[in-house]
This record gives structure tokens, C-alpha cells and sequence, in this order.
């Protein structure tokens, strides 16, 4: 106990004033230990060198100096220490900061009690209190709240429900109406008393120690009683605690012991008795559920599997001896400031450099002495298990918690070559091959060994043996082949059966029909009827066999590709979820109950009796199935070869088997009790939304915007966290459940506004999905662009933009009829003007002609009357030949459509210009592809402006260039003939020629501009430019 007190008087505290200081100086030294809930245990039939431990330190996380530990109804482990308030569930140590938005009083953290609503409350080493959760988070300063000065070393709740907080000054309770606390005042609690440790036990009797200066002792407070009774005992700052069977014990320095033997309680009748097992000089004390005591001593922690054979021990029923687990073993620290046990059965100790925590393996590991490798393992007649090697002799093996490695083991006399193959008869008689030939069986006393035929005997180690229906032994030797012993005599088995010399299968069994089953390389076979049968197409298929057994007229079989049985005359490949094939399975045991235990590559593995069942009748039906490994405490790898067999049961319902590094059991029926506990539940722990941490509410609204959404989520699974696995889904965009595995976190992005419901799930191997879903509720708002409004204007504003682009297209089109019929009437009225100025007035002065010299006539002037008749002939002619040009140039208008740019290439024999006369051509630009009336004005005007030039200007130079750019086309015809006066330029046109006049009008209705400039002797420019849209049909420019 003294290093433990110098560690305590080393810590430095607060400075409270006056009295608190005293106290404060006097008691805490006394005062370490918080007292916690029991709930489930560690099976008392493990050593304590078979439970895993697992510890944690600083370096990954934790907090140092652990005073206290309580776990909430939710699952989640809290820690108080020297450092602050902690919550961990498994995997994560959140440090906590905050009660209800204020900061805790605190880090110096002394005492924890998780209360029945949920609540966690904080007692601390320099006083106050405080609430974490609950309907009143809160905290409590002895300045105000009438809290009393002084360390705060316990709380509990009464019978009354009255709940009760104690200091190193006095004891307290709080007044629900006023929130406040008060002073227990006539309930027979002096006040000069100063509380060192209370405890509250099942049926809500409240024990308080004591010391009042001079002596100690202890205050009870009955259930249902008034007042306090004092217990005529002196104990010296206990720790107390409850057996399973109710017996209240208490420990110190001085040793440990049934507190009703020391001295007699209020209503109890007992006789004082001194203190047992003085040794253990424990610090802390916890029962567990199966009444296994933990104690917390100066050097680590001491276990006793049964204290009630702490009563009176004498020669014949010896005090048991503790088992101890220091620094040496593991633990974090010697110091031990708690113990707790959770509501898994997990025993966690809390220490000055971490926290620890031990629980039970799946797979209790049994130590063997010598070498570690190729076990094999098999029960005799009795239920007791064989084991060996083929360095060690045959050992039997009986789980014995009392013995360091869990087991007492037995070395048995014989075979001392070592162990290769074991094998248990019909008849209860097990027989032993060892590893230089020799067959050993038991007789009662003893090995006793069995003469090999001399061509056969030594050398060449045993493989494996079967039993048959008529009481035969067939066994498999390396360098002797298959034999078969019965009666005395031996046979060989090779020749009868015709097989190689030599050829020693690795598994045999015979099934319900008298036939013998072995592997036969790749594939299985059969002996019967003196001969034999290879399966190679209609086969097990898993490869190369290393275990045969037989279950209720079945054949199983496990081999390095997985397992499969014969069911009828038919062989099924038996597969797992996820497509687990159960790969390099050595051992096979069937229970009565259907229930199929394998072990292989992957470790250990249960495939529960309705999957099997459901398998049978539904070939294709991947089962479910239970995975032991590494963290159940197994170790080593199944042996594939050098042992037979490496699986089997004895008579106590467990399973054994064999690894590299030695010998395993395990108990089905521990394992329905390990997952009979409450699952893990859900908890959402953060939301990050574009990397700013939003406050958790059962109702969100998210700003407009938000992109990235980032949720922390966990669940308390305390016993096994790394099988802990997680599902969600987000209502509002996912159709389904999606498996995050391990994982701890959701991630979304670019979520549309809107409503949605994030919900998560945990569970892990041994339970399903938890009951309670972890749920929020949130709202994405939308930005204005993301509104119903917006939406609408926006629609509002398409379809005035689509009625404006029909209304535009309409009247595009329309304006394109309109040309058109523009375009036949101008072409009409031009036609008209043609032949009145043509062909009618020629035809008109032909009348006028022949009318006169029809007069001529009739009066005798015949002369007169010719030179009339030839006149009106040249005035018919004349007019013919106009009337055929005209025709003309309407029938070339048609072709010249075809290409714009070869008609004005052709202009000059066009118009019949002198062969002299200089006409250029050339164009700028892409090609243009010209409407066919646009095409048609524009040659009109062309060929008008270059007659024009060619015909009254005199020129003798004449260029014509289109030219082609994005905004337009531009024609430009250039002459150097006398050009044209200002005069006329301004009027328009000459009397009696409309020349230009009909150029501007065709220009006009092109939409085009027309510009003529021009000067006396120096030539005349006409430009016509058209906007692209008119000028261009189809592609651009």
C-alpha cells in the first residue's frame, strides 16, 4: 500500500481556502476509487493468462491517471481522470469539454456515477459537481448550490430514489425542487463525520465509511429507513463491494472479507472473524457476475476464480492462489486507481498511465511444454482429450482455470517417438501412431504398443487410421501403404485393392454402408466389393482432401479448395456468404445438433444447424456462418499435413482444435450467453458542412449552397470494435442501404435543395443490425437560382422568348412571301412595261402603217402605198427582233440562276461587246450561295450597270468584283468611261430612260443599298451591298 499512498500524496492540486484545504490535506489520500454497476462477467473457467487483453495509452489517445469509469444505458464508456472527462466507444477517446454550452468545472476529475436517466455525474478533486446529460445538464460549485467544500468521492441512489453525493466534509442529497443540495440534518449522520467511501448495494442499502478524527467506521441507511445506524466496526477506509450471491465484502490495506463476518449488521446476526487473505492488501475490489473477485493491490491487479474458498482455510482445503497481472504481463501501470465491469462482461481497469481492459476469448489457447507444431487432438472413451506432436509424446489435456496455462496437462508413458495420428475405435479404445511407425492403443493402464508387420514396421510415420463395422483398424503408413488390422492379423490393403505399392492415403473413414472412404490425389475413393472406385468428374471438387468424417449417413469432406459432403449419391460444394469457400480446412466436427465446425486457412469457423439444414435441400444457398480468429484468441495456423486429426469433441460439449502453436477448446454454449447482451446503438456524432462544424438537432436547415457534406458517426461496441460494421441510407436521395464496413463517416456532395433524413445502423458478427436507428432530420435551403420562383420566371421568360422568335420567324417568312409576290408583280409590271414599249407600240405603228396605205390604195396612189407597206414590213421587223430579245432575257434568267459568278463571267457575249473591250471579273472571299430571286436581281442590276457603261458612257475598261464578308456582300462595278453628270445623278435618270431608276427599285426590294458615284471623264462606281442573311443560303460564309 505504500507506494500506492506516495503516489497519491505526489498529485498536486487546486488551492481551496481554510477548511477545504484541510480536508482536502487530511482525506485524499483515502479517497480513489469510484464505485460502479455490476452487470455481466468473464467465465470463471478461463485462467486469466487465456482472457485477452487489450491496453491503451497516451500514445493513442487516452487519458492518463483514470480515476473513475461509468458507462451510460447507451453503451459508451466514460472516463474521469486527472486530465478531463472522456467518452470512448472502442476505438475513439472524445474529450469533453462542455455541460449543457458551459465549460465543466474541472479536469481534475475524481469520481464518476452514470445515473439511471442517462445522466453521467462528475465529482471532482477540488469540489463541485457537475450534471453531463439528463433532463438538468448543470453544473454545481461548492461556492453556491450549497454544494459542501471538499473532494467529491461518491454518489449513489437510495431506495427512495433519492439521490446522494458524498465529500471528504459530509453527505449530501439533492432536492429535486429546489435543485439545490442539502444536508441529511436528523437522519443520524454526525456531522463531524468525514466520509471516506460510499456505497450503495442491490436491494438500495446505503453503506458510508467514515472517520471522525480519533477511529473509523461505517454509517448504514437501511432501505425504507429514516435515519442512519452506525455498524459497531472499526475498518479503515474500505472498499466495498457485492458478490453474486449477495455477500457484501470489503478490502483495504489490511487484506480482504465478507464484510457480514466481521462484525454484525443492523437486522444481521454474525460473529466477528479477522481479516482473510491479509496478503492481497487490495486497493480496489470488483466482483464479477459469476462472483470472480478483482482487486487492485500495489502491483497491478490480483484475480481469485472462487473466494468463497477464502473461508476458513485450512490443510486440506487450502486458500485459493490469486492470479497476478503486472507491467510484466501488459497492464498500462502498477497503479490502479478503478475497476469496472461493463454490461458486455469486459473488466476495464483505469490506471495512472492508461486504460486497460480484459475479455474473454472465444478460444481458450492451452500452452503445451516442448516444441509447438502439428498437434493432433482426439477424445477417449472417457470425454478426456489427447494431444501430441512429433516431438513430444501423447499428453491428455483437462481445462483447469487453477493452472497458469488454463489446463492440467498430463503426459502419458508410450509412444515416445512423438504423436502423428490418433484415432478412437468404435469400442471407446484410442490408438496412437507416432512419428517412426509405431501403433500404440490403450489398455486401461496405460499405452501399450502393437506389433507392425516386419515388412512394414519402423520407419515411415503413421498418417492417419479408421475403424470399421466389423471391428477392423485400417491404417495409412508412409513407406508401408494402406493396412488393415483385425483379430490379430495384419493384411495389405494395396495389392487387394489394386493400388500402386506403397500409396498411403492421408485421410480414411467409413461410412453408415461398411465402406471405407481415403483421398485419392485431387479427388475421393471408395473401397468395396474388393475393388475400388475413383470420383474424378462427379467429385467433391475441393482439391486435395486433408479430412474425412461421417454424420448421420453423410460424408464430409475438407480439402485445400473447401468443404463438401455426400449427400444420397451426390457430392454439394458447401459455400458461404460473400463467397467464402472455407479454403484449406484440416478439421471437420459435427455436433448432434447439426451445427458444422470447421477449421482452416481463414481460422475457426461455426455454420449454425438451419443454415446446414437449408443447404441440403437448396444446393446453390450460400450460408452464413461465424468467423473465430486472431482476435478470439486463436493461435498458430491449422495443420495441413504431420497430424490427424486436428479437430474434435469431447464429452463436456466443447470443441477442440490443433494449431501450429498448440491446442484450443471452445464452448458453444459460452457463446449464446456472449451474445445475450444488448447490441451496440447508433450515435451521430458530428456534421461538417463545407468544412464548418454544424450543432447536432433532430432538425437541420442547411444554408443555400452547401456542397459537401461530411457526417461522424459511431457505436459503443466495447467487447470486439474492430467487427463493428456500419449501414446508412439518406431519405430524400438513396434508394437502398449502403455498407460502409468499419468505416465511420458518410460523405455526400452536391446535394440538391430540399428535405432529407439521414439514418444509420450498426451491428457487428455476433448481433444483427441494432433495433434503433440513429436518425436527423435536414433541410438544403435553395439558393435563389434554386427557387420555385426563379423557376417560373425563368419559364416565363422562355416561352416570351419563344413566342418572339415565332413571331420573328412569322414575319421573316411572311416578309419572304411578301418578296416574293413582290417580286412576280414587279416581274409582271416590268413584262407589261417590256411590251407596251415594245411589241404594242411597234404593233400599233404597223396598224397605223398599213391602215394609210390601205388608203393609198383606194385612191391610186400605188406608189405611195408601197413605200407605206415596206415601212410598216421594217416597223414589224424592228419590233420582232425587240420582242425576241426581251424573250431572251427572260429564258437566260433561269440559267444564270444556276451560278451568279459564271453569268457575269459571260456578260460580255452577253450583251455583244466588241471583242476590243477590256471586262474583268473576280470575286473575294468564300464562294456565296446565293438565294435564287436575290441571285436574279442582282445579275439584273449588274447587267444593266454594265451595259450602261458599255453603251452610253463610252468606256473601254469595265471591272466587276464580289466581294464576301461576314456581316455582307458587296457587288462593285467600276468603269472609266465619260461618266455622269451631278445633275443627273440627282434627278435619277435621263428622259425616256428609267436605267437606274430600275436598278434603285430591284436594289430596293433586295433590301440592299445602292450607291452611284461618278464625275465627268473620270469613270462611274456602282455598289451594291446586301446584309449576309439576304445575300447567303444555308452554311455561312
Amino acid at each position: 500500500m505504500a507506494p500506492l499512498v506516495s503516489a497519491v500524496l505526489s498529485f498536486r492540486f487546486g488551492e481551496p481556502d481554510g477548511g477545504a484545504r484541510r480536508l482536502l490535506d487530511a482525506g485524499f489520500a483515502l479517497l480513489l476509487l469510484g464505485l460502479c454497476a455490476t452487470a455481466q462477467a468473464l467465465s470463471p473457467d478461463r485462467a486469466l493468462s487465456q482472457l485477452r487483453h487489450d491496453r491503451w495509452t497516451p500514445d493513442q489517445g487516452a487519458p492518463a491517471q483514470v480515476m473513475s469509469i461509468a458507462q451510460t444505458p447507451d453503451g459508451f464508456l466514460w472516463l474521469g481522470s486527472r486530465q478531463g472527462l472522456y467518452r470512448f466507444d472502442g476505438v475513439r477517446f472524445e474529450r469533453i469539454t462542455r455541460i449543457a454550452g458551459e465549460a465543466i468545472v474541472d479536469d481534475d476529475i475524481l469520481n464518476l456515477f452514470a445515473d439511471e436517466d442517462g445522466s453521467v455525474w462528475i465529482g471532482y478533486v477540488s469540489g463541485g459537481m457537475s450534471r453531463m446529460g439528463g433532463p438538468r445538464p448543470a453544473n454545481y460549485a461548492y461556492q453556491r448550490d450549497d454544494v459542501p467544500v471538499g473532494s467529491v468521492i461518491g454518489f449513489g441512489r437510495d431506495a427512495t430514489g433519492r439521490l446522494w453525493a458524498a465529500t471528504s466534509a459530509t453527505i449530501v442529497y439533492l432536492d429535486l425542487g429546489t435543485d439545490t443540495w442539502k444536508a441529511p440534518g436528523d437522519m443520524g449522520f454526525d456531522p463531524a463525520w468525514s466520509p471516506q467511501r460510499l456505497f450503495v448495494d442491490r436491494e438500495k442499502g446505503m453503506w458510508v465509511a467514515f472517520s471522525d478524527g480519533a477511529q473509523h467506521g461505517i454509517a448504514y441507511l437501511a432501505p425504507g429507513a429514516k435515519r442512519f445506524e452506525r455498524v459497531p466496526q472499526s475498518i479503515e477506509t474500505p472498499f466495498f463491494d457485492q458478490a453474486s450471491n449477495g455477500t457484501l465484502w470489503a478490502a483495504d490495506e489490511w487484506g480482504v472479507r465478507p464484510l457480514a463476518q466481521a462484525m454484525p449488521l443492523p437486522g444481521h446476526a454474525g460473529a466477528t472473524a479477522s481479516w482473510l487473505a491479509p496478503d492481497f492488501k487490495g486497493a480496489g475490489l470488483r466482483f464479477d457476475r459469476d462472483g470472480v473477485m478483482w482487486l487492485a493491490t500495489a502491483d497491478g491487479i490480483a484475480r481469485v476464480r472462487d473466494p468463497a474458498k477464502l473461508h476458513a482455510p485450512d490443510k486440506v482445503h487450502p486458500a485459493p492462489s490469486p492470479e497476478y497481472f503486472g507491467t510484466a504481463q501488459g497492464l498500462t501501470s502498477e497503479v490502479v486507481w478503478t475497476l469496472f465491469e461493463d454490461r458486455e462482461g469486459n473488466i476495464w481497469t483505469g490506471t495512472a498511465n492508461g486504460l486497460d481492459r480484459f475479455r474473454e476469448n472465444a478460444l481458450a489457447a492451452i500452452r503445451l511444454p516442448r516444441r509447438e507444431q502439428a498437434f493432433s487432438v482426439e477424445a477417449d472413451r472417457s470425454g478426456r482429450i489427447w494431444t501430441g506432436n512429433p516431438d513430444q509424446g501423447p499428453m491428455r489435456v483437462t481445462p483447469d482455470a487453477d493452472q497458469a496455462n488454463g489446463a492440467l496437462v498430463q503426459e502419458v508413458g508410450g509412444a515416445d517417438d512423438g504423436v502423428t495420428a490418433l484415432h478412437r475405435d468404435g469400442a471407446g479404445n484410442l490408438w496412437v501412431g507416432d512419428a517412426d511407425g509405431g501403433l500404440w492403443r490403450t489398455d486401461g493402464a496405460g499405452l501399450r504398443p502393437v506389433p507392425l508387420p516386419p515388412e512394414v514396421a519402423g520407419g515411415g510415420r503413421i498418417v492417419t487410421m479408421a475403424s470399421d463395422h466389423e471391428g477392423g483398424l485400417w491404417l495409412s503408413k508412409v513407406n508401408g501403404g494402406l493396412l488393415r488390422f483385425h483379430e490379430g492379423r495384419w493384411e495389405a490393403q494395396n495389392a487387394k485393392y489394386g493400388m500402386a505399392p506403397g500409396t498411403a492415403p492421408r485421410a480414411l473413414v467409413e461410412d453408415a454402408q461398411g465402406r471405407i472412404w481415403s483421398d485419392a490425389g485431387q479427388t475421393i475413393r471408395v473401397f468395396e466389393h474388393g475393388g475400388h472406385h475413383d470420383f474424378d468428374e462427379e467429385g467433391p471438387g475441393v482439391g486435395r482432401i486433408a479430412v474425412l468424417r461421417t454424420w448421420k449417413g453423410e460424408l464430409w469432406i475438407g480439402g485445400v479448395q473447401g468443404v463438401a459432403a455426400r449427400i444420397g449419391e451426390h457430392f454439394q460444394r458447401l459455400l458461404g456468404r460473400g463467397g467464402e469457400a472455407f479454403e484449406r480446412t484440416a478439421g471437420i466436427v459435427m455436433l448432434a445438433n447439426g451445427e458444422a465446425w470447421f477449421i482452416g486457412r481463414p481460422g475457426v469457423t461455426r455454420v449454425p444447424a438451419s443454415e446446414i439444414a437449408r443447404w441440403r435441400v437448396q444446393p446453390s444457398y450460400r450460408v452464413a456462418f461465424d468467423r473465430f480468429g486472431v482476435l478470439d484468441g486463436l493461435r498458430g495456423a491449422a495443420e495441413q499435413s504431420g497430424a490427424s486429426p486436428v479437430a474434435a469433441a469431447d464429452g463436456q460439449s466443447r470443441i477442440w482444435f490443433a494449431t501450429s502453436r498448440g491446442v484450443h477448446w471452445i464452448d458453444p454454449r459460452e457463446l449464446q450467453r456472449s451474445t445475450a447482451g444488448p447490441g451496440a446503438e447508433p450515435v451521430v456524432l458530428t456534421l461538417h458542412v463545407d468544412e464548418k462544424n454544424l450543432p447536432l438537432a433532430s432538425s437541420l436547415t442547411l444554408p443555400a449552397g452547401s456542397r459537401d457534406l461530411r457526417i461522424g458517426y459511431t457505436a459503443p461496441f466495447l467487447r470486439r470494435p474492430e467487427q463493428a460494421r456500419f449501414r446508412y441510407r439518406l431519405d430524400g436521395l438513396d434508394d437502398d442501404w449502403r455498407d460502409a464496413g468499419a468505416r465511420r463517416q458518410a460523405l455526400y456532395s452536391r446535394l440538391a435543395p430540399g428535405t432529407y433524413r439521414f439514418r444509420l445502423m450498426a451491428g457487428d458478427g455476433a448481433r444483427p443490425w441494432s433495433e434503433r436507428e440513429a436518425a436527423f432530420t435536414f433541410e438544403v435551403m435553395p439558393a435563389f437560382w434554386q427557387t420555385w420562383w426563379f423557376a417560373l420566371a425563368c419559364l416565363v421568360v422562355t416561352l416570351l422568348l419563344v413566342w418572339w422568335l415565332v413571331r420573328w420567324r412569322v414575319a421573316i417568312a411572311r416578309e419572304g412571301l411578301q418578296r416574293a409576290y413582290r417580286a412576280r408583280i414587279g416581274e409582271r409590271e416590268r413584262i407589261a412595261r417590256d411590251l407596251h414599249d415594245t411589241l404594242l407600240q411597234s404593233m400599233q405603228a404597223l396598224v397605223f402603217l398599213v391602215d394609210a396605205a390601205r388608203g393609198r390604195l383606194e385612191r391610186g396612189d400605188g406608189e405611195a402605198a408601197k413605200a407605206g407597206l415596206s415601212r410598216a414590213i421594217r416597223e414589224a421587223n424592228a419590233g420582232l427582233v425587240e420582242g425576241r430579245d426581251r424573250i431572251r432575257d427572260l429564258r437566260q434568267q433561269g440559267a444564270e440562276r444556276q451560278d451568279l459568278e459564271a453569268a457575269l463571267c459571260d456578260l460580255p457575249k452577253k450583251l455583244e461587246m466588241s471583242p476590243d473591250f477590256a471586262y474583268a471579273f473576280s470575286t473575294r472571299g468564300r464562294p456565296v450561295r446565293w438565294h435564287a430571286s436575290e441571285q436574279d436581281e442582282v445579275y439584273r442590276i449588274v447587267r444593266e450597270a454594265v451595259a450602261n457603261a458599255a453603251r452610253h458612257a463610252g468606256a473601254t475598261h469595265i471591272r466587276v468584283r464580289v466581294t464576301a464578308g461576314w456581316l455582307g456582300v458587296m457587288v462593285e462595278v467600276k468603269d472609266d468611261g465619260c461618266g455622269i453628270e451631278a445633275k443627273l445623278l440627282a434627278r435619277g435618270n435621263r428622259d425616256g430612260h428609267w436605267g437606274l431608276t430600275g436598278m434603285r427599285e430591284r436594289a430596293r426590294l433586295l433590301g440592299a443599298t445602292l450607291s452611284v458615284t461618278s464625275r465627268p471623264a473620270e469613270g462611274t462606281v456602282v455598289r451594291l451591298r446586301l446584309p449576309r442573311w439576304r445575300a447567303v443560303r444555308g452554311a455561312g460564309v
